[in-house]
């Protein structure tokens, strides 16, 4: 019987072996073996976090952005160095709007031809203090990736013929949320909404600042 081989973002990082990745959150860049395998890129402006990680010629493998006003924290990746909806390979959110502070990290994982996301596809399970990780799929006991986060660098073992791109994408998703900065440790309805309409005020006044002397300049693409 073939073996299973779960292709998210290129079946190119899919190998027959488990292998280590670690990524290095600080300074951007993912490595097997020593060998720098990825770089993130982020622009000099934008609204949504926007990440574009490329390999070492450069090229953008996927863009990873967060999604503006959403109660649950989602982002979104796309193929390459595209953002529009066509192009949506995967989204992962917060399992529940509420993240209090010593709470388990959930994120559910919708590919894109799960528009009704009903049920997740994938789940990504990590400690309140991000230390470690574990990403499964739907209907599966099987872990794909485990994560033992070492001072900022993730220590990643991916299972044989996982997509190591994609766990990359799940990783940076993880390493993004920040329910546990100083003074945001007990997340309510009221702070959750107030955020929210706080991203929608800046968008507006954003709108109303760009248009000068009849011309439009679009500060972000939807």
């Amino acid at each position: 019987m073939a073996a299973t081989v779960i292709s998210v973002i290129n079946s190119d990082y899919c190998v027959p072996n488990s292998i280590k990745l670690n990524i290095d959150m600080d300074k951007g860049v993912s490595y097997i073996n020593d060998e720098v395998i990825f770089r993130v890129k982020e622009p000099s402006i934008s609204l949504r976090d926007r990440r574009a990680v490329c390999d070492v010629s450069g090229n953008p493998i996927f863009t990873l952005q967060k999604k503006l006003i959403t109660l649950h924290g989602r982002w979104e990746v796309f193929k390459g160095a595209s953002t529009d909806s066509g192009d949506l390979v995967l989204s992962g959110k917060r399992s529940s709007i509420l993240v209090p502070h010593k709470k388990n990290i959930d994120l559910d994982v919708f590919l894109a031809k799960n528009t009704e996301e009903i049920v997740w596809d994938f789940k990504v399970s990590a400690g309140a203090n991000k230390k470690t990780a574990d990403i499964s799929a739907r209907g599966s006991s099987t872990i794909l990736a485990k994560m033992k986060n070492n001072r900022g660098m993730f220590e990643v073992e991916v299972q044989p013929n996982v997509d190591y791109g994609f766990i990359m994408a799940l990783l940076m998703m993880v390493d993004e949320i920040d329910h546990l900065k100083s003074g945001h440790n007990n997340h309510n309805t009221t702070e959750v909404a107030a955020e929210a309409f706080g991203e929608a005020s800046a968008l507006i006044a954003i709108d109303a600042a760009v248009t000068t002397d009849g011309d439009d300049v679009t500060a972000d693409q939807p």
